[in-house]
């Protein structure tokens, strides 16, 4: 299960392409309104949360801390060592290097915090690189761990309780970002009552489904958006029986899928309130979602879609590429996916060609909900037991949140983010995220409203919103950008979910349990069989026969461990 988790790794990547799109000159500002929409005190390099001055000396570093308030600067400085992770190209300028850069300097001259780093590896060896690390019983002052990781070094009594230094030292900006990943995300940084880590928030509410749909056949058809899932197999339907690419010809296909059983899947099963491989609270203890009854009537309706055409009877043995080919090919005209997808292919294989988003709906009155795994960027921050300072972290993760996600001057974007290619931004010693497509979404919508200026865009945002204005200007080329962070688009759609609150996060948030580890793999084969079986035909008679089997062969064993934890909580 918690493998799952290390997929989002490319969310960074993503991150930074967004990041390295164009932005205007600008001058610093010193205050703004949080692109989420919240009201904040901006804290920019020499500003602290409060807007005092940074600069000023702060003399007895524990005195300070035993007061419960970060001292503006560490006097005299303090030194703090840790270990991170590249993604394979350039952030440092030339004569710079792990211990000597533009961060380092920054952090040192700033807060009077010394970081020695004390190894880079590449993302892919990074767990490898830390497992020997930690075998070898040296360990940095804070590092990011994976979770299996962070519950050995717990059992091991390695790390620090950070529940009080949490407590009385985490800035606004920094709680707001981890506590808003969602409560299950600090609960599983919680152990025996006692917060043993900072999460390293991530970006998975963001990776949740939204349907795409082709413009120009919605129009050809004359199709109104759909706003429930009757709405939505009509136009599955008509897309397969009207012709809607005008060739004449029986080749087109209503709703897209292929084999691996991803967003195109869980989109379809989640608006039938059923939910694929996650444990859900039923009757006060978890139960797994994928064998509850929900599921059972979702397969009888895509079975359905199947059986009528509407599906490519061929799927079961398409791979992601070819499915990116038959919509390049004009064969699909609708499919569940990202949030992303406009820049992430469908710009590639049709650039001529816009697809509008529309919120996954219900099957009834009830909303949708989409379900996730735990909302963590893979891993955890903790901190070697015995470590001084351990409230100096909030600086790191303050600094990290400013120049990354808030500030609105060019200079500093291109000093400590990226320019030319050069990713400075990994250079950041501690780093967390938070979602930015609902806030760049919200930012840019009211700079088009006239509810802000452009001015008080943050850099990151800015270049976006230049693409929109262009597309507005008549530049089709720019549709992708439009229907991602403009009005009623894809971003549009993640605050919808997140205000209506439609999100289904896994509630199993720890390690796998023994009968995971050993039993999981065969009873995920036989599901994913099943779920095939029956959308291409066979009895429904199945699902009833893969519970049993999935119940006898492990199912049951590892449904009691799971409670066994979650009772435990």
């Amino acid at each position: 299960m918690i493998s799952r988790y290390f997929k989002t790794v490319w969310i960074a990547i993503i991150v930074i392409c967004m990041a390295l799109t164009g932005c205007s000159k600008e001058q610093p500002g010193e205050s703004e309104k949080m692109s989420g929409g919240t009201e904040v005190v901006k804290q920019t390099p020499g500003k602290d949360k409060n807007g005092g001055d940074m600069e000023k000396n702060a003399s007895g570093n524990d005195e300070a801390a035993k007061a419960g308030s970060l001292p503006d600067k560490y006097d005299p400085p303090i030194e703090l060592s840790t270990v991170m992770f590249n993604f394979n190209y350039p952030k440092f300028d030339e004569g710079d290097d792990l211990n000597n850069n533009r961060w380092t300097r920054h952090i040192e001259e700033q807060f009077g915090i010394k970081v020695d780093t004390w190894w880079d590896v590449p993302s892919g060896q990074y767990q490898q690189k830390t497992n020997l690390m930690i075998a070898s019983g040296k360990i940095p002052d804070f590092f990011a761990v994976t979770p299996t990781q962070f519950k050995q070094l717990y059992e091991a009594d390695l790390i620090e309780d950070l529940t009080d230094v949490y407590r009385d030292y985490v800035t606004d900006k920094t709680r707001a970002v981890i506590e808003g990943a969602g409560q299950e995300v600090m609960a599983s940084a919680t152990l025996d009552g006692k917060l043993m880590a900072i999460p390293w928030s991530g970006l998975v509410k963001e990776q949740v489904p939204v349907i795409w749909i082709r413009k120009d056949w919605m129009e050809k058809l004359d199709m109104s958006p759909p706003t429930t899932m009757d709405d939505v197999l009509a136009i599955s339907e008509a897309f397969t029986t009207k012709d809607p690419d005008g060739n004449s010809k029986d080749d087109t296909f209503g709703l897209g899928m292929y084999k691996e059983l991803g967003y195109l899947f869980t989109g379809f099963v989640n608006a039938h309130h059923a939910y694929k491989g996650i444990w859900i609270e039923k009757n006060g203890k978890l139960a797994y979602s994928s064998i509850q009854p929900e599921m059972k009537t979702a397969l009888e309706q895509m079975q359905k879609l199947y059986q009528s055409g509407q599906i490519d009877p061929e799927y079961g043995v398409k791979t992601n590429e070819k499915f990116r080919e038959m919509i390049g090919e004009g064969k699909i005209g609708m499919y569940f996916g990202g949030l992303g997808d406009p820049n992430g292919f469908l710009y590639k294989v049709t650039p001529d060609i816009e697809w509008l988003p529309f919120a996954v709906p219900s099957i009834d009155n009830e909303p949708a909900k989409l379900q996730h795994g735990l909302n963590i960027f893979n891993y955890y921050w903790v901190v070697k037991k015995g470590t001084k300072h351990p409230e100096a972290l909030f600086k790191l993760t303050d600094m990290w949140l400013y120049y990354f996600y808030e500030t609105m001057s060019q200079q500093e974007y291109e000093e400590y983010v990226a320019v030319d290619r050069l990713g400075y931004w990994m250079s950041a010693p501690m780093k967390i995220y938070r979602p930015i497509r609902a806030d760049d979404t919200t930012a840019i919508i009211k700079v088009l409203n006239g509810e802000l200026s452009v001015d008080q865009l943050a850099m990151r945002p800015k270049g976006t919103y230049e693409k929109i204005v262009k597309f507005m200007e008549g530049d089709m080329s720019q549709w992708s950008h439009r229907w991602q962070f403009g009005p009623d688009s894809s971003g549009a759609i993640a605050i919808q979910y997140d205000e209506n609150n439609q999100y289904k996060p896994d509630q199993f948030i720890t390690t796998p349990t023994p009968a995971m580890v050993k039993k999981k793999p065969t009873l995920e084969k036989l599901e994913d069989e099943m779920i095939h079986k029956i959308m291409q035909g066979a009895s429904l008679d199945e699902f009833d026969e893969f519970v049993a089997k999935w119940k006898k062969l492990g199912g049951d064993e590892i449904t009691e461990e799971v409670n066994e934890w979650y009772e435990s909580q």
